[in-house]
């Protein structure tokens, strides 16, 4: 596998798991939050894919919905037909679903990646002083 094919991947693993993060199905599993902290352990360039789509995402909050809906309708032209476009264009038209219909989600992932960066921020300067 090339580095860009490894890159779209992890990409595609950390957007999948921004969106897991966002589903009231997957909310309070202690078997996804095990699996989630293990995938972010397995390689440095997980949890940066994952905050690089957790800022996209978080830059929507400023988003009126009047300029939601003409990001939505411009993504889709620029999408094509069902099932063209690429593989990052139908997640984000995913993303800007998701992103309006559930506000009390964004509050939740923000505290959620908040004690992320906490844990990993206090295990990396912990390591200084072992």
């Amino acid at each position: 596998m090339s580095k860009d094919e490894r890159m779209q991947h992890i990409d595609e693993q950390a957007l999948s798991w921004l969106l897991k993060h966002h589903d009231p199905k997957h909310q309070g599993d202690a078997r996804s939050q095990s699996a989630f902290r293990a995938w972010l352990s397995i390689d440095p360039e997980h949890q940066a894919a994952f905050l690089r789509w957790k800022l996209e995402w978080e830059a929507m909050d400023g988003i009126s919905a009047e300029q939601l809906n003409r990001l939505r309708a411009d993504s889709r032209k620029t999408g094509g037909p069902a099932g063209q476009g690429g593989w990052r264009q139908r997640w984000m038209n995913v993303c800007v679903d998701a992103w309006s219909a559930n506000p009390a989600l964004r509050f939740a992932l923000s505290g959620a990646i908040c004690l992320l960066l906490g844990v990993a921020v206090l295990g990396s300067v912990g390591s200084y002083f072992l």
